[in-house]
């Protein structure tokens, strides 16, 4: 798909619709999607699928056994050691991961627009996405990595799901820089590792 000749085609009708033209500059100005007509999202959509949020693992009892023996061991260690704070910090993220594992993720609905990539409501603009890689390995990890200039949420990962890896790889490279090194971050393998 030649996302600059749809990128065209919405300009030219942005020249002949004042609605659509004031639309498309508050999609080019906004990061909420909800402030935007729907149907001009529609029209400024270059490719859209929908995936879970994030690999869900079924977990049997025994892990969750094992999990509370894990944590309440280090926090017994932690008691004896004098350290209470330690301990309670450990029982509160045991706790946290414990209600995260069961959690089963929502379906996202991800695109990718002329002005920038969609998760849910959330635009996030392609002038702010410095680079992106798609990881890839079925049966295991399929993902888009997304490289933002936000300190705050420096990396963005959308699900592909079903969706079509190559299809959505020819899209952002006409807006995006490719980087075939930007991986996913260690925890987040370790997280998958370990079935959270």
């Amino acid at each position: 798909m030649d996302a600059n000749k749809v990128k065209r085609t919405v300009d030219t009708r942005a020249q002949k619709d004042p609605r659509v033209a004031r639309e498309l500059n508050e999609m080019r100005t906004t990061n909420d999607l909800r402030q935007v007509d729907d149907d001009v999202e529609d029209i400024a959509t270059l490719f859209a699928w929908e995936a879970p949020e994030h690999i869900h693992q079924i977990r049997n009892p025994q892990w969750f056994a094992v999990f509370a023996g894990v944590i309440a061991l280090i926090c017994i260690a932690f008691v004896f050691m004098g350290n209470f704070i330690a301990s309670l910090t450990i029982a509160m993220i045991g706790g946290y991961i414990f209600v995260v594992a069961q959690h089963k993720p929502s379906l996202v609905r991800y695109r990718l627009l002329t002005e920038g990539v969609a998760l849910g409501t959330t635009l996030y603009h392609y002038k702010h996405i410095d680079t992106f890689n798609i990881v890839y390995e079925p049966g295991d990890v399929k993902t888009v990595i997304l490289k933002s200039d936000k300190r705050i949420m420096p990396l963005i990962h959308m699900e592909i799901g079903n969706a079509d890896p190559v299809a959505i790889r020819e899209i952002l490279v006409q807006f995006v820089k490719e980087d075939v090194h930007l991986e996913e971050p260690i925890i987040d393998i370790w997280a998958r590792r370990l079935g959270l």
